[in-house]
């Protein structure tokens, strides 16, 4: 790997929950430099929501894996991390179960989830770590629910995210020893749904292979990809974080319980779980926000960035749960890779915030906003532990 040294090295500083004032600043002043990520490698850091949205959907922007040197179209089974028309025909499998109708279908199922999880810190000690009572423990609960995977099964998952999802595991011996498990599992569930089929999303696929062309090694691809999309929802916590540095917002939600979706929107856009996003590379030369880029070159775009842009969210640094509706935040993606599963997510956040704020009315931190730790050993960010107490 050749290291580029005389760049200026990304992220500017570590991150703890806030976006650095020069990097919002850059979302007008220099939407599009030239940065050094961790690994070394040099890349494009694109800030502007515009330009965000172009590296999310163009065509000529590809989400290669790290270290691949072509694109993986026509290369193996089919999956949801590919580009053009192999995600294309997996992401057109994918939305047949994922219709509004059927994720809204889910709601009592997360509602009870939610409730369940939110009993067991009420009868348990203050103060209580509510990444590990709730945020944690409820996104694998819900996706395994969504899937199919027996309740029993459950505890098997975390020994897999922690290969999946882990940055210093990534690429690693345990992270293919926990992808080769899960892929195996998952085609066994996809036969028992075959000779048992249920209400799941599992069953829903295997049994429409007759109006689909996906085989079952391309299903297992597909619900590799949902897992790994649904496992971990920090938004949750960072919402919480957000209310208490802001009171007044907190207070009028208290005020208000109806306005909890448009403040679960305003926390999505507002909210960031970490300064980094997917890595992606230039096709063929073009310019982009005015900068000449080469094929070949790394490009990675920041949507809550984007999402900062003053030329599309007024008052973008502002966080206000009485926000008007504007254009659409970036929170979950743009273009043909956006979220599979965003009202699933964003169903999770709004009635987990509901379940605190209103079940724990004197719900407040137990240590100073400052002192919560966030992970770095994540893709997905997120705060390690944040103490409450009610």
């Amino acid at each position: 790997m050749t290291v580029n040294s005389g760049l200026r090295p990304y992220p500017f500083e570590p991150f703890t929950g806030d976006l650095p004032a020069e990097l919002l600043e850059m979302v007008v002043a220099d939407p599009v430099s030239r940065v050094r990520l961790p690994d070394g490698r040099a890349a494009w850091l694109v800030l502007a929501y515009e330009d965000c949205c172009t590296v999310l959907a163009d065509p000529r922007f590809s989400r290669l894996p790290l270290g691949a040197t072509s694109t993986p179209d026509g290369v193996g089974p089919r999956e949801l991390n590919m580009d053009g028309p192999a995600h294309a025909t997996v992401r057109r499998v994918a939305s047949r179960a994922f219709t509004a109708r059927r994720i809204e279908s889910f709601r009592p199922r997360v509602q009870r989830l939610v409730d369940g999880l939110v009993d067991e810190m009420l009868a348990g000690p203050r103060p209580a770590d509510v990444v590990a009572g709730l945020v944690a423990p409820l996104p694998v609960f819900v996706v395994c629910d969504v899937l199919g995977v027996p309740a029993a099964d459950r505890p098997r998952f975390y020994g897999w995210i922690e290969g999946l999802n882990s940055v210093t595991a990534y690429g690693s011996a345990d992270a293919a020893s926990a992808q080769a498990e899960l892929r195996a599992y998952l085609a066994g569930q996809l036969a028992r749904k075959r000779a048992e089929p249920g209400d799941d999303l599992l069953s829903a696929w295997v049994h429409g292979q007759g109006a689909h062309e996906l085989v079952d090694a391309e299903l297992v691809e597909l619900a590799m990809g949902v897992l790994l999309g649904g496992l971990e929802i920090n938004s949750t916590s960072a919402g919480l974080r957000a209310l208490f540095q802001h009171p007044e917002q907190l207070a009028k939600l208290r005020a208000a319980p109806e306005k909890v979706g448009a403040a679960t929107d305003e926390i999505l856009r507002y909210t960031a779980v970490s300064s980094m996003f997917r890595v992606q590379v230039v096709r063929e030369d073009l310019v982009l926000g005015g900068v000449a880029m080469r094929a070949g070159e790394c490009v990675m775009a920041i949507p809550w960035v984007g999402n900062r842009d003053p030329r599309f969210f007024p008052d973008p640094n502002v966080f206000d749960i009485d926000r008007t509706p504007g254009v659409p935040h970036l929170t979950f993606g743009f273009g043909p890779h956006f979220c599979l599963g965003t009202a699933l997510g964003r169903m999770q956040v709004e009635l987990s915030l509901d379940a605190l704020l209103t079940r724990m009315p004197a719900l407040a931190p137990a240590v100073p906003l400052d002192e919560i730790p966030w992970r770095h050993d994540r893709m997905n960010g997120g705060i390690a532990s944040f103490p409450v107490t009610w």
